[in-house]
């Protein structure tokens, strides 16, 4: 859109409200399913009320769009799709044509039950489905690659003028690197070049894209991931929905000087939001516009993340109405959840995922190694496992971790485990991919300077999803050393070194030593920014999901009474140490070089590491 123009005409001006949810992952309930307890910090459902009152402002025109990753990711959703009756509609669609929404798009996990299952929920969608770069999904009015919005804005001389609101949608093309032509998917940015001009020819006064993807690097990077940063760079996008790294924008706790401004929600000086992930906010955009005679034009924005608020008194008859889309899946999914599968005999938790070697990470690479061994009978590689965390506290929230006590291992622990319904790959690795791997995952932590001790050890812009362990070798981490990787994945140090001693069976690992290597489909696409591997390199895929592989390994075994073997260690710097921050719980847990130092006014904790 063109900057606007001084004018002698006294031009109508009125606002127009962009309201945003994504990465809702079946969060409808304000319930959390992997701790079996009611969680007042996260739900759609919390959220509601606060939606309705900015909808019904009668100032502003407001429209409401979800970004993705909405039917996937938590017992109820697995659930729903095992038991979901195809003439049904799916409660998270429900709740969606209860509140309105104008449109959404869909996330990577929208994907994971398969395309009939998915086809047929969307069929209930009383709104637009919008996803411009998945070419061979729309075609059955279902999903299309746009949507035009016929609004009109209240302006400041009495009168409602119309406006056309472009609606584009986009989702992270790796998703799609299965060999499934209805996977299909484009770049981003390439696939947002060829749309514009043709939804602006359309009559679009301005355009909003629903990105599923997050800020990501300035650069253009063929089939980038995180690609909203670029995503800016197209002329005719006015305003942007991001998603999919779970992270909050604007932040005013991140201070840059580029052309991602957290503080202000800006890409390339174009408003932006990302809502928090399982409605723990809800973002806001507001335009200013001006209606001048060659179109409307924005002379000002504002972008913001809404908390919901502390509900007093009795709940709201719309709040009641979506409590009830659920009330029987909810119920029976509790019950399922109760299921044991096995015993253990040791405490299990996630509270040090990313600090030190984790015992579920470990359950988890065992079964897949297992698993991967008899698949691939006869091969005479050495079968590896990689794993990382799905519950690490960090930008998910205080009791975002696994917290399994002595007892039974329920289907509920092993949701907490693995919460996706990816499936298990095989990879071929060399040696020099295997420390390429383990380089980009180091990517987390920040470098230490020796003699310092109360420095951060961690990333801010890392999620620990990304920080995988690969079990079956052993190394060391060199925090002295810059990183390889940025947390994007993009290679910043080309010589630097942070993986040392790594060996496998007491041998050093050679780089032309070759192993076979268990993952999630997920990162077997290089999803999260890791190097790409060949499609001719990934040799296995499962037909079950990766999470009954790990019920079936846990219910062969019986129990767990070994505790973890240690696999990986920081390189001991002497007189040196870093801080952290992970739940108050976790200092019941405390072993070796953390020590607990004091409770944080977020009602986290403060953790020391000695190296």
């Amino acid at each position: 859109m063109k900057s606007p123009r001084s004018s002698a005409v006294q031009c109508p001006s009125g606002r127009l409200r962009v309201l945003e949810t994504t990465d809702l992952h079946m969060q409808l309930l304000d319930y959390d399913y992997f701790a079996d307890r009611q969680d007042p910090t996260t739900g759609l459902i919390r959220l509601a009320d606060q939606i309705a009152a900015l909808r019904d402002d009668p100032l502003v025109t407001s429209i409401l769009c979800d970004n993705g990753d909405l039917i996937q990711g938590n017992p109820l959703a697995d659930y729903l799709a095992q038991n979901l009756r195809p003439d049904q509609t799916h409660p998270m669609i429900a709740a969606l044509n209860v509140l309105q929404y104008d449109a959404m798009t869909l996330g990577n996990h929208e994907f994971d039950y398969g395309p009939a299952f998915l086809r047929n929920v969307l069929s209930k969608a009383t709104f637009p489905v919008v996803c411009t770069n998945v070419p061979a999904f729309y075609g059955d009015d279902r999903v299309t690659p746009s949507t035009i919005l016929a609004r009109d804005i209240l302006c400041d001389d009495g009168i409602r003028h119309p406006i056309k609101i472009g609606i584009l949608g986009f989702t992270p093309p790796q998703f799609a690197d299965t060999g499934n032509p209805e996977f299909n998917a484009t770049d981003i940015r390439m696939a947002a070049q060829k749309i514009v001009p043709q939804v602006k020819a359309a009559g679009a006064d301005i355009i909003v894209a629903l990105c599923h993807s997050g800020v990501g690097l300035a650069e253009d990077i063929p089939r980038m991931e995180n690609a909203a940063l670029s995503l800016a760079q197209v002329p005719g996008i006015d305003a942007l929905l991001l998603g999919h790294t779970h992270e909050a924008f604007p932040d005013a706790s991140i201070v840059t000087d580029g052309p991602a401004d957290y503080a202000g929600g800006r890409l390339h000086g174009k408003p932006a939001v990302m809502a928090e992930f399982g409605a723990q906010s809800l973002g806001v955009i507001e335009l200013a516009l001006r209606r001048e005679p060659h179109g409307w034009q924005i002379t000002d924005h504002q972008a913001r993340l809404v908390r919901a608020s502390s509900r007093k008194g009795a709940e709201s008859r719309l709040c009641q109405d979506l409590r009830a889309l659920v009330t029987v899946p909810h119920a029976a999914t509790v019950a399922q959840m109760q299921e044991p599968v096995a015993q253990t005999s040791v405490p299990i938790t996630s509270y040090f995922a990313t600090v030190q070697p984790d015992l579920s990470q470990h359950l988890l690479a065992q079964a897949m190694q297992r698993a991967i061994s008899a698949a691939l009978e006869g091969s005479h590689a050495p079968v590896l496992a990689a794993t990382s965390s799905f519950r690490f506290g960090g930008r998910s929230g205080l009791g975002h971790y696994i917290d399994i006590p002595i007892g039974p291992i329920t289907l509920r622990d092993v949701a907490a485990i693995f919460p996706f319904a990816d499936h298990l790959c095989a990879v071929r690795r060399t040696g020099k991919q295997l420390r390429l791997w383990l380089e980009r995952a180091a990517a987390h932590y920040n470098r230490m300077q020796p003699g310092h001790y109360n420095q951060p050890l961690i990333n801010p812009q890392s999620a620990a999803y990304n920080c995988d362990a690969i079990f079956g070798l052993s190394y060391q981490i060199d925090l002295t050393q810059p990183a390889r990787f940025d947390p994007h994945g993009r290679e910043i140090n080309h010589g630097a070194r942070r993986i040392v001693q790594m060996r496998f069976q007491d041998k050093a690992v050679k780089d032309d030593d070759v192993f076979i290597v268990a993952t999630n489909s997920f990162r077997a696409r290089s999803g999260g920014g890791f190097p790409k591997i060949a499609p001719e390199d990934i040799v296995y895929t499962s037909r079950q999901t990766l999470r009954d592989i790990l019920i079936k390994d846990l219910k062969a075994a019986g129990s767990v009474t070994a505790k973890l073997h240690s696999n990986w260690a920081f390189a001991p710097i002497p007189n040196t140490a870093a801080t952290f921050v992970s739940s108050p719980q976790a200092r019941d847990h405390t072993t070796g070089p953390i020590t607990y130092l004091r409770q944080e006014a977020d009602r986290r904790a403060r953790y020391r590491i000695t190296f």
